[in-house]
């Protein structure tokens, strides 16, 4: 039994936190956003990110805070791989209420010991965006893929221009990483028409083996096969 916590107004839509067993769920409108009971592709998509960075000091944007999950694998793998603060991390999330919640309810520990170099601010990623920018990884971890879209302002973004405007945003060799709960082919195809090279890596569910969410990667300039078997990635 889901117990609500609190709720909150965003951009003319109704949030609802709810708990159970120290497990958070967000709902918009009535309609289950995420579910901490289910962040499989969350991990994989922040380790996935953290994996790939290869810059000494990256610069790396994530699109949504939700439940966290992301950020925190992130941070699990660059503390591995590097050491955390030399990667300037900002995640923008759109709701004030989302970002209230993860330090006051979801996820205190980790807010409080969050360092200078992340910051969490209240933005849409897309403001983020710019040829003037340099990021080596972009995060989207706004919607559930290309279509299935949590606000109808971010379609713009996986569309020729919105695609074209985030490889414009990158380093030479960064890479775009979102996930999806289908493949979408259309969206590849956009992809590869302004530039980028894709690849992507199959989550399975669990207790579903025939069905797998998806995480594509979509980069400046293509992976060598060393790279992309060290990471698990396919053409």
């Amino acid at each position: 039994m889901w117990t609500h916590i609190d709720s909150a107004s965003s951009e003319g839509n109704r949030i609802d936190l709810y708990e159970r067993n120290g497990l958070f769920m967000i709902r918009v409108d009535g309609w289950e956003l995420m579910n901490g009971a289910y962040h499989a592709s969350e991990d994989q998509l922040g380790h996935l990110a953290g994996e790939l960075s290869s810059a000494l000091h990256p610069e790396i944007l994530v699109g949504g805070l939700g439940l966290g999950y992301t950020l925190a694998s992130l941070l699990e793998t660059l503390n591995k791989r590097i050491c955390p603060t030399r990667a300037r991390i900002t995640v923008a999330e759109r709701s004030s209420a989302v970002l209230r919640w993860f330090g006051t309810h979801i996820n205190p520990r980790l807010a409080a010991t969050l360092s200078p170099a992340v910051r969490l601010v209240e933005s849409d990623v897309a403001a983020h965006l710019g040829i003037d920018r340099r990021w080596d990884m972009i995060v989207l971890d706004v919607d559930n893929g290309p279509a299935a879209l949590s606000t109808m302002g971010n379609a713009a973004l996986y569309e020729t221009n919105g695609l074209a405007r985030c490889r414009d945003s990158l380093a030479p060799s960064g890479h775009l990483l979102l996930w999806t709960g289908f493949e979408d082919l259309p969206f590849v195809e956009r992809a590869r028409a302004v530039g980028f090279s894709v690849t992507r890596k199959s989550i399975p569910l669990p207790n579903r083996p025939d069905q797998a969410h998806l995480l594509y990667v979509l980069s400046r300039e293509p992976l060598s096969s060393a790279d992309r078997d060290r990471v698990g990635l396919e053409v």
